[in-house]
């Protein structure tokens, strides 16, 4: 079965609003490290998506995805960030309901909106899986 992947949207107004990911389980091959939720242990995120780990989330320490599996949006949401305000949608676990992070729909200026489309994984709320 071929790895699937919710992308950013690719056009330079931002991406349209998110919608809610299918119900359909996503599998990745037994060798592909991941990021899986702490709660369930379903994979969230491969770990090649990975664009930085230089992001703080609401518990602490984050990385920002270029794209997740196994996962819904919530609401979209106007939120204070430390790099300004932010329309983002919560990023939760579509096994088990719990909060993963969020995803940037709209950034509040240019130096920002390389953000948009992509998500925030809060790694207290998910494991890292080598499988070396």
């Amino acid at each position: 079965m071929p790895i699937s992947f919710r992308k950013p949207a690719n056009n330079s107004h931002g991406p349209s609003q998110p919608t809610t990911a299918s119900q359909d389980r996503h599998y990745l091959p037994d060798d592909k490290p991941v990021y899986s939720c702490h709660s369930c242990s379903e994979a969230v995120a491969l770990q090649d998506e990975l664009v930085s780990k230089a992001f703080n989330g609401r518990s602490g320490r984050a990385y920002l995805m270029n794209s997740t599996i196994n996962t819904s949006l919530g609401k979209t949401e106007t939120r204070k960030l430390l790099t300004g305000t932010h329309t983002v949608a919560d990023l939760i676990c579509a096994t088990c309901q719990s909060s993963l992070g969020w995803m940037y729909i709209k950034a509040p200026n240019g130096e920002q909106r390389y953000k948009e489309g992509r998500y925030i994984l809060e790694m207290a709320k998910v494991v890292k899986e080598n499988k070396w």
